[in-house]
């Protein structure tokens, strides 16, 4: 009888595993992990608009239908209402990247439910697209002022973008003589292929990728740099302001093309959002420039609230650490850490302690308990060894900047970005010229900087070596 009784019990909960309910048929409805305003701001912070349709101005939503299953996906996903073709395969990507569902319950077990999601695609008119060149232009009178005035444009600049408004060929400086458009000058589209290592919550290869950017060749302009994957699944961005200014807006994203980290920066803060990998809102952090951490937001995996208005106890996403996410837990009081912090890969992998009092780092401990590190600062970042006084004057020895920079020529100053990755032993990889100044001077500066491959002092994280992306601004005053 027993054995009946059991049978009886399987049958029933298969029926209803597999049995799609509709909203008004269950006790509690689905929902997203830690409620719609959340995902909502998943929504926007992962959304790409084509640029055909942002440049006409968006106030429109595309309907998402689906199934949310009781382990918290979503299968079944379609278009319950459509938009145009590209934004509905928009809408789709973001929505099956989100797996942080609640099922639906019914008689106190999970139950598949049928939704309906809105995924609201809102932006001001581009004035600067034009869909015959599929190009960003930008017009300036005589002065060198944008302008709108069809009657006072002397000089444009052609963006070539693609459907999501990144440059994907090379940017055009052109002038009006007698009535047409002549190429001034062409500021060079790079696309190069290099290797990523993924960040995530377990130790993942490094996967092949492009690295894509086009400037104006000089600080003055804004331009930004994207990294891709093979099928285009965005890795990384960067935003550049221009006026000479460090990045503004920085992201990273998840191996499937999940926003994972956002920064960004405004005098002298930095707002570090970050997502869990089923795309629940992990932690919204301030930083200032003196990397001091205020925990402002923070919610479990699961989308439970534990650090709100600054008060809570906190379990942070903190990086990777040994090719693995770090998960550190503590009290924070005012926005700040207070006492004692743990970090771990996982509950029964300790990786660090600390000690906390108003936000400074007191002391920390690396691999407790079994070869302990001790430190009181959390992170050092790489140095040329000898400090930028010896490098400046390397600089000064091997870098001939006269005359490509010089007042006669109307460009008294120069400003480069580069940035390589400085591994453990000192030794660098991975150049990248972020920002130039003329094809001479970058072309010098960068075979310096391969020179000094194995003459650098790496990061010092929490104590330890590790391998960092290292960005070098270089100023130069014509001599």
């Amino acid at each position: 009888m027993k054995n009946i009784v059991a049978l009886f019990c399987l049958i029933s909960f298969s029926t209803f595993a597999q049995t799609v309910y509709q909203a008004n048929e269950v006790e509690k409805v689905a929902e997203p992990g830690g409620g719609l305003a959340l995902f909502n701001r998943f929504v926007v912070a992962n959304l790409r608009i084509p640029i055909h349709a942002a440049a006409k101005g968006l106030n429109s939503r595309v309907l998402i239908k689906g199934v949310v299953e009781t382990d918290g996906t979503m299968t079944a996903i379609g278009i319950a209402r459509s938009l145009d073709s590209l934004c509905d395969i928009e809408a789709l990507r973001v929505v099956s990247l989100y797996k942080a569902w609640k099922p639906a319950m019914l008689k106190g077990q999970p139950v598949r439910q049928a939704v309906v999601y809105p995924v609201v695609f809102r932006t001001p008119p581009i004035q600067s697209y034009d869909s015959t060149q599929s190009a960003m232009i930008e017009y300036f009178d005589k002065n060198h002022t944008m302008i709108t005035d069809e009657k006072k444009f002397k000089f444009r600049n052609v963006i070539p973008v693609n459907r999501y408004g990144d440059v994907r060929a090379d940017i055009l400086f052109q002038e009006k003589r007698s009535g047409e458009w002549k190429t001034v000058k062409s500021f060079p589209f790079q696309k190069d292929e290099i290797w990523v290592k993924l960040s995530g919550p377990v130790k993942l290869d490094s996967v092949q990728a492009y690295r894509i950017s086009a400037n104006m060749g000089n600080w003055e302009s804004p331009s930004e740099e994207i990294v891709t994957q093979a099928d285009g699944r965005l890795l990384s961005f960067v935003a550049y302001p221009g006026s000479g200014k460090l990045p503004s807006v920085s992201k990273s994203y998840y191996r499937d093309g999940m926003l994972r980290e956002e920064r960004i920066t405004a005098d002298s803060l930095t707002q570090v959002t970050s997502w869990y990998e089923n795309g629940q809102l992990g932690n919204v952090i301030l930083l200032d420039n003196k990397k001091k951490v205020s925990v402002i937001e923070n919610w479990d995996m699961d989308g439970t609230i534990l650090v709100k208005e600054g008060a809570g106890t906190a379990r942070i996403q903190a990086g990777i650490y040994d090719g693995e996410m770090v998960y550190e837990e503590g009290l924070v009081v005012n926005g700040l850490k207070t006492g004692h912090w743990v970090g771990r890969h996982s509950i029964n992998d300790l990786v660090y302690e600390e000690d906390y009092q108003d936000g400074i780092l007191l002391k920390g401990v690396r691999n407790p308990g079994k070869q302990p590190t001790e430190y009181t600062v959390d992170e050092i970042p790489p140095q040329f060894r000898g400090g930028p006084k010896e490098f400046v004057k390397l600089l000064n020895e091997h870098v001939d900047i006269f005359p490509s920079i010089n007042p006669a020529n109307g460009i008294p100053r120069g400003k480069l970005l580069v940035s390589f990755v400085v591994h453990e032993n000192g030794k660098l990889s991975d150049y990248s010229l972020d920002r130039g100044v003329t094809k001479n001077v970058d072309r010098q500066v960068m075979d310096l900087v391969r020179k000094t491959s194995g003459a650098w002092d790496p990061a010092v994280k929490k104590g330890k070596k590790v391998a960092t992306r290292h960005t070098l601004p270089i100023n130069f005053e014509s001599r």
